[in-house]
């Protein structure tokens, strides 16, 4: 009964996630007008040049790199300055300590006295991240707002074309998808920038083209200042401030818009103890809000499809608890349950159905990704296995520990916002010891497997150690 339990809770994993992300690509292949014009500007930049509008770029920061922090300010100051927005500020809100403030300003001066760059410390910085947001927001000197990471860049380009798409369409909310790029050149970090690139263009522009409501992202979401007051702003201690924001513009009706040819470059973890501080908060932080706002969310003024896929675009993290239970049960089974041999096995329908859809779903998923990988990297077939094949498997490592996070967001166990290390305090890091754990736990399952004649779970345990002896091998 475990071994079958098990399995099928491992195929249900496969089939929510990956099956959700085929649903996406066929839907959006259905709008093929919608979908071709994702490269095709629908907006004059000229036409911008008489419209006065103006934005400002909100940076929340706390315990940042200080170098990492001036490089990517100097770099927002300067496209801003190129691109065709008559007005614009960098708005920094800062709650470190003086000395960290003090010299952050020295370090952004030229910049302040151009008027392009503010720097403000908070003395009392209640309500953590999204507190600051909400600081920010309040006192932006100008009509459209924009958040972006300490280490985000945006160039000129994209400025001018959010200016030209909010100056001719008056869109409310404007996300701008995410390109990934990194400081340091490894093999995860190759990985997560493929990830990032091609998951930006599956979640944001695909699910833009089939008609989904966008959620904002927490770095790349330019919104009027006036649609934020009205839903609230954020509120203070929000952890994942992005699916926050956008259950409470769905509950008032406001559905943000994409500018699909423009792009923010994010930050990409080169280490796994960094992607996994990064990856825990998000499967937290997304199950959290979800077990507070489902009753809000399934109200909003949305036909009921787009309302469904709302839900399922939020429970992403939480795909990742029977997952989760099926290795947990597999680790049980392998000393309880033997006997499982092949022939036994194949004489189980619900294990063979399970094992042919899992495959087919694989199959499917695969050859989605390669199809991706020509339209947005013009990768090879090759390289897109190789990048997909990395990335499943330091998630195969991670899965486990995103579902205990899962869980405890919808359980709304009281957890702290923790920040992603970057720059030096990536460096600075210690081993992770998680993949060492994983694949020791996964060993005894697999010898008890061996021991007993269970195929089923020596298939379920091999899957986690071979993630994590790959992680721990090829992925330092």
């Amino acid at each position: 009964m475990l071994t079958q339990l098990a399995i099928f809770l491992a195929t249900l994993t496969l089939v929510m996630l990956f099956g959700y992300h085929i649903i996406i690509y066929l839907n959006a292949r259905k709008h093929v007008s919608r979908l071709t014009s994702i490269s095709k500007p629908s907006y004059n930049i000229s036409n911008s040049l008489k419209c006065g509008l103006g934005l400002s770029i909100i940076v929340p920061t706390k315990g940042e790199p200080i170098e990492l922090l001036v490089s990517a300010t100097k770099a927002k100051a300067e496209a801003l300055k190129a691109s065709t927005l008559p007005k614009g500020e960098v708005l920094i809100i800062s709650d470190d300590e003086e000395d960290y403030v003090k010299r952050l300003t020295h370090e952004l001066e030229g910049y302040i006295n151009e008027g392009l760059v503010r720097v403000v410390r908070r003395e009392r910085p209640y309500g953590g991240r999204t507190g600051a947001l909400d600081h920010g927001a309040k006192i932006a000197a100008h009509d459209y707002i924009m958040i972006l990471d300490s280490d985000s860049k945006i160039n000129e380009k994209s400025l001018s074309l959010l200016h030209s798409k909010i100056c001719g369409s008056n869109s409310d909310v404007v996300v701008l998808p995410w390109t990934g790029y990194s400081l340091k050149s490894t093999r995860l970090a190759e990985a997560l920038i493929f990830n990032t690139d091609t998951a930006s263009f599956l979640l944001y522009k695909l699910r833009w083209a089939g008609g989904f409501f966008i959620f904002p992202l927490g770095s790349g979401t330019a919104i009027k200042k006036t649609v934020l007051r009205d839903v609230g702003y954020w509120g203070p201690n929000v952890i994942q401030d992005d699916i926050w924001l956008g259950t409470k513009l769905a509950a008032k009706g406001y559905k943000p818009d994409i500018l699909p040819e423009g792009s923010v470059d994010v930050l990409v973890p080169s280490k796994i103890k960094s992607f996994r501080i990064q990856q825990s908060r998000w499967a937290y932080g997304a199950s959290e809000i979800l077990s507070r706002t489902l009753r809000k969310v399934m109200r909003s003024p949305f036909s009921l499809g787009v309302r469904l896929e709302m839900l399922l675009y939020m429970l992403q993290p939480s795909f990742s608890i029977p997952f989760t239970l099926a290795e947990i049960l597999a680790l049980v089974a392998a000393f309880m349950e033997p006997g499982w041999g092949i022939l036994k096995a194949l004489h189980s329908l619900s294990i063979l159905i399970s094992l042919g859809l899992a495959e087919s779903i694989i199959l499917t998923y695969a050859a989605l990704h390669i199809n991706i990988g020509k339209i947005v990297k013009s990768a090879h077939h090759k390289f897109t296995l190789v990048q997909v094949g990395r990335a499943s498997a330091v998630y195969g490592v991670l899965f486990p520990i995103l579902g205990v996070y899962s869980l405890l967001g919808l359980l709304r166990i009281k957890l702290s916002y923790r920040i992603t290390p970057k720059a030096e305090s990536e460096e600075n890091l210690g081993k992770d010891l998680t993949p060492y754990v994983m694949a020791g736990i996964s060993s005894a399952g697999v010898i008890a497997s061996l021991l007993n004649g269970n195929v089923v779970t020596l298939l379920l345990m091999l899957i986690p150690l071979i993630s994590n002896i790959y992680a721990i091998f090829r992925l330092k």
